[in-house]
């Protein structure tokens, strides 16, 4: 039996408007050519964790009713970021960002908090997943496309040595 793919764990676990905005944002992943595949070891086995890549580099995770955690319904968490104050984002997404800012929790990780500098200010106790977006809304959707295209930026600068 085929085992079902991140659209069918959305359509069948979110209701029609965190589906809208999960389908909207999955959407967005696939047309900029991202992979997506279910996470199925030992510790998210029986979870809908899925990790999302670009050239083999990820990029985010998401995470669909996983049930510790009910209060969310779906999250998406950023790989692990540094964004200077002169990346060229709207004041608004700054402020997305410093809203969003993953506190480490000590879940084991990433190995404890660091500090970070995101976008001129700095952040003590940042987990390895710098953004955690709970229940995404509408502008955090937008927030969470810009963080994605920043993560593809930064893989392909990364893979030319620095030159993008």
């Amino acid at each position: 039996m085929t085992q079902p793919n991140i659209k069918d764990h959305i359509h069948m676990e979110l209701s029609e408007d965190d589906r809208d905005l999960a389908l909207d944002f999955v959407n967005f992943l696939e047309e900029k050519q991202l992979t997506l595949y279910k996470d199925s070891c030992d510790c998210w086995k029986d979870k809908i964790y899925y990790w999302v890549k670009y050239s083999d580099k990820c990029v985010c995770f998401i995470a669909i009713n996983d049930p510790d955690e009910k209060e969310n319904r779906w999250t998406v968490w950023s790989d692990d970021m540094e964004l200077p104050e002169e990346y060229p984002v709207s004041d608004s997404i700054k402020e997305s960002a410093w809203r969003h800012i993953d506190h480490c929790g000590s879940c084991g990780s990433c190995g404890g908090g660091r500090r970070k500098t995101i976008f001129g200010k700095v952040f003590e106790n940042v987990c390895g997943c710098t953004f955690r977006v709970d229940n995404p809304d509408h502008d955090d959707v937008a927030f969470l496309k810009v963080m994605v295209d920043i993560g593809i930026k930064e893989v392909r600068r990364n893979n030319r040595g620095g030159n993008e």
